[in-house]
Order: C-alpha cells, then sequence, then structure tokens
C-alpha cells in the first residue's frame, strides 16, 4: 500500500459500532406495566401512522396495565431499496423522538415521495420542516450508519415471532403478547379482544404448569376413533386425541377461534391430534362450506384450506393471489364432483368444537395441552360418533 493510501485509510472515520441485538423502535407506556404487547409493521405504508395512533390510544386506556413495545420491521421475503430507505428514515427519526412525524408524513406525501427525496442531501434536508427538526440535524441521524442493521435485525426478530403463530405465518402487521402471536388488519380490530383475553390464557398456562400430567390412558382397540363421514380430516384416525370442529359457513367464528390453536399444536407435536372440520346444517353458507370442503379433500389441498378456514372472515373476503387461485380451484372442483350433500350434513351434530367427544370453548382450546394432558377416559359424549361400533 503506497504511503498516500495508508494515510488516507488512517484518517477516514472509524465505522459505526452497531447493536448486535434486536430492539424495539419505541417504548410507549408504564415499562413495568403487567402486559407487554409487541407490534410489528413496516413504515412504508401509508397505514403506519393510523397503527401509531391505534397503539397509542390503547396505552392510554389503560396506562397502568398496558405497555407496547413498537418494531419497525419489512415484510419476509421482500426488499425493495427505495422502500428501505423510507424504513432507515424512520428508524433514524424515531432515535430522534420523531416517529409521529415521520409517519405522519409518509401517511400525508406517500412513501414513494419520501424515498426519492432521501436520494440526495439537498431533498432531504427539504423533509427536515416537516419533522420540526433542523436539517443537519436530520442529515446527522441518517449517516449514522446503523439503522440499515437495526432494521435487519428487527426483521429476523419479527420472522421469529411469527413461527409461534397458529399457522406458523403471519402477515404485517403484528402483534405478541405473552406467547400468542396473531396479525391483524391496519385498524387493529383483534389487538384489544386479545389482550382481554390474555389474563385467562396466562391463568391456564399457570395452572398447566402447576399440575403434574397424569398418567397417559391405557392403550385399547375400543378407544380408537372413527370420524363421521364427509367433512376434511388432517391426521389419521388412529392418532390419541380427536378434534371435531363444525361450521354453519366459512365466517362461523367457531372454525376461526378453535383452529389456530389446534393446528399450532399439531404442527408442534406430531401424530397427536387429528382435526376434523364439517359443515353443519343446510343454508348457503353451510353447502358452500360442504362443497369445499369435499373439494379440498379431492384434490389434496386439506391443509391449505384447513389454514385459510383458521384465517380472520377479512382475510377470506380480499384473499392473496395464492388463496384466490386456491378457492376458485376448490369450486371448480365441487361444482364437478362436490354437488350431492355429503351424509354428515344430515347427522344430528351438537354445535361447536368437540375434542376427545367433550364439548370445548374456544378460549379453553387456547391451552390445548393442557386438555389434551388431563382428558377423562370414560366415556364421552360423541362416542356413538367418533369410535366404531361394536362387532361380535
Amino acid at each position: 500500500m503506497s504511503p498516500l493510501a495508508l494515510l488516507a485509510v488512517l484518517a477516514a472515520p472509524p465505522a459505526p459500532t452497531c447493536p448486535d441485538t434486536a430492539a424495539a423502535t419505541v417504548e410507549i407506556g408504564d415499562p413495568h406495566a403487567p402486559l407487554r404487547l409487541h407490534a410489528f409493521f413496516d413504515p412504508a405504508l401509508t397505514t403506519g401512522h393510523a397503527i401509531f395512533n391505534e397503539l397509542r390510544r390503547v396505552v392510554a386506556e389503560r396506562p397502568d396495565d398496558i405497555a407496547v413495545s413498537l418494531w419497525i420491521v419489512r415484510p419476509q421475503a421482500s426488499f425493495d431499496p427505495r422502500l428501505d430507505r423510507v424504513r432507515r428514515f424512520v428508524w433514524a427519526a424515531a432515535r430522534l423522538g420523531l416517529l409521529d412525524a415521520a409517519l405522519a408524513l409518509i401517511a400525508r406525501a406517500g412513501p414513494d415521495h419520501v424515498g426519492v427525496a432521501l436520494l440526495d442531501d439537498e431533498r432531504t434536508r427539504a423533509l427536515a420542516p416537516a419533522l420540526h427538526t433542523a436539517p443537519e440535524r436530520l442529515l446527522a441521524a441518517l449517516a449514522e450508519g446503523c439503522d440499515g442493521a437495526r432494521l435487519d435485525r428487527a426483521s429476523a426478530h419479527a420472522i421469529t415471532v411469527g413461527r409461534h403463530a397458529p399457522l406458523g405465518m403471519v402477515r404485517l402487521p403484528v402483534f405478541a403478547v405473552g406467547e400468542f402471536v396473531f396479525d391483524d388488519t391496519p385498524t387493529l380490530e383483534r389487538v384489544r379482544p386479545e389482550l382481554g383475553r390474555e389474563p385467562v390464557r396466562r391463568a391456564l398456562r399457570w395452572r398447566a404448569a402447576a399440575s403434574p400430567p397424569p398418567a397417559p390412558p391405557p392403550s385399547s382397540g375400543e378407544r380408537s376413533r372413527v370420524p363421521p363421514a364427509g367433512g376434511l380430516v388432517l391426521g389419521g384416525i388412529g392418532l390419541p386425541h380427536h378434534l371435531v370442529v363444525l361450521g354453519q359457513g366459512e365466517d362461523d367464528p367457531n372454525l376461526f377461534l378453535s383452529l389456530p390453536r389446534a393446528m399450532q399444536y399439531r404442527s408442534e407435536h406430531p401424530g397427536r391430534l387429528a382435526i376434523h372440520i364439517l359443515a353443519r346444517g343446510n343454508g348457503f353458507g353451510a353447502n358452500l362450506l360442504r362443497g369445499r370442503l369435499c373439494a379440498a379433500k379431492r384434490l389434496g389441498r386439506e391443509l391449505g384450506y384447513a389454514r385459510l378456514l383458521a384465517g380472520t372472515p377479512e382475510a377470506r373476503h380480499d384473499p392473496g393471489a395464492a388463496d384466490a387461485e386456491l378457492i376458485s380451484e376448490l369450486d371448480a372442483e365441487a361444482d364437478s364432483h362436490c354437488e350431492a350433500p355429503d351424509d354428515a350434513a344430515a347427522e344430528p351434530l351438537p354445535e361447536g368444537a368437540w375434542l376427545d367427544g367433550v364439548p370445548r370453548s374456544p378460549t379453553e382450546l387456547e391451552d390445548l395441552p393442557s386438555l389434551l394432558r388431563s382428558g377423562a377416559t370414560g366415556r364421552r359424549p360423541l362416542d356413538p360418533l367418533l369410535r366404531p361400533p361394536a362387532t361380535d
């Protein structure tokens, strides 16, 4: 290396020492609050400011009970240099205490305008008045050099958290409270109800941890369960436990409230639980559900359709490209081969969800492992439907 080159290297400013662990962008509320909500969202959308305001409203409603950790992330498997400039800009603004103003600017001017303005210093300076800060202060924050690393680590953490969701995947915005992970719409329709349910989930987890698991039930051929005819089954009929969920249509709350936790348990404990989804009734919604269940079984798309039923009604009413394609395939198959109602349509099956023959509410199913450990071995209400007929 020439002497001039060596001098240039020595004169260069040292590389910044960036944080090596993922951290939230902003903390809202009392850090000692008993409930903490982790919120992951993409600020490179015009909905970011509304999400931020709604989260502050949630904390303001219960300041002694709830705190929020806000994470700025990019969507999984999505990289756009222009939008990443916007996300790094929001991280820099957050470090200056200007997150609210930065999100308001994006909502008002649009992420494309902000992304273009960040291409050079002169146009970046023009953004400073909207943030109510000096241009030099904004430029210095953007030049700090670690916001890209912060964004990468926060996004990786969001993916890790999302693996604990009932379906093993979520769409932004994503929220985690305790051990429960869920996604929501930008209007945060699920946040308040899930925060209200968390104390019940905590009590169930504490009770499950405090109670020693009972001895496993004796293995017996008489305990083998045979699902009723029709519907869709995930798992074999010989599995130790059997969950039957009945719906009067795709939007029946029994489906999207009961299925997510059960499907998460199946992914975590293979070979333990069979899930049987049945349509109940003869209305339009029930017949549509019955036809699509039949088509999913015929096409081998049981898991994909079950995941769709476990999602919120809003996700089905405005499906993505993959879900829309699945629905189209199911409807085409149902029209061709599933027009006649199956035998299960006429069975006098009761409402709701039944676990090993015992009726269970969606709240009870939140603590599914404890229910399965403590299940009774006696005769149960649905045993005549779930067991094979006696033979001489």
